[in-house]
């Protein structure tokens, strides 16, 4: 009878142990689902959001490329009235010529030379600058912080540019970087 009694406790503890180790299971189970389920839905989040973020950047490209295309034809056309209005005025002073030569020569040849020194001071006076001149500053990120730095034009020409402050930078690599812009002699682009 102990023997038995000792049985019985022994396999009752088993059960007992069983059932717990059983619940224990079907309870991380069922968190471990939950979770699941709730990342599936977080990751279905995002991915409806990056879906939505590059359908916007996609727009906005779409319409700089329509503004850009527009601005592109804008120009030619500007381009195409101005060669326009100067192939008239070239044909309204042949015909100009033509009739004055009727009248008199010598008043021809005085008109024309007259016509032509005109055009000639017109098309120099209108060589506008492309850059304002003055002394400007502006600031950048560098490598280890902010970097101001101060540039003069004069006559469309960069003519000097100044390292103002970069208090966090390496010396050995801002004096690499120095030593690039000491030299610089920079025109515009459309005087190039």
């Amino acid at each position: 009878m102990k023997n038995q009694n000792f049985y019985m406790r022994v396999l009752c503890l088993v059960v007992i142990i069983g059932a717990v180790l059983f619940y224990n299971s079907r309870t991380q189970e069922k968190e471990y689902q939950t979770q699941n389920e709730e990342l599936t839905k977080r990751v279905d989040a995002l991915e409806k959001q990056q879906q939505e973020i590059l359908t916007a950047l996609q727009e906005n490209f779409d319409v700089q490329e329509k503004a850009k295309a527009e601005s592109e034809k804008q120009k030619t056309e500007t381009t195409k009235s101005e060669e326009n209005a100067d192939s008239t005025e070239n044909t309204d002073s042949a015909e100009n010529a033509d009739s004055a030569e009727n009248a008199d020569s010598t008043e021809n040849a005085d008109s024309t030379e007259n016509a032509d020194n005109t055009e000639t001071a017109t098309s120099t006076d209108t060589a506008d600058p492309v850059y304002k001149d003055g002394t400007y500053t502006g600031d950048g990120q560098g490598f280890g912080g902010n970097i101001q730095v101060q540039i003069t034009i004069a006559d469309d020409t960069l003519t000097d540019i100044q390292v103002v402050s970069a208090e966090k930078e390496d010396s050995a690599y801002l004096s690499q970087g120095k030593a690039v812009i000491d030299p610089v002699s920079w025109k515009p682009r459309a005087q190039m």
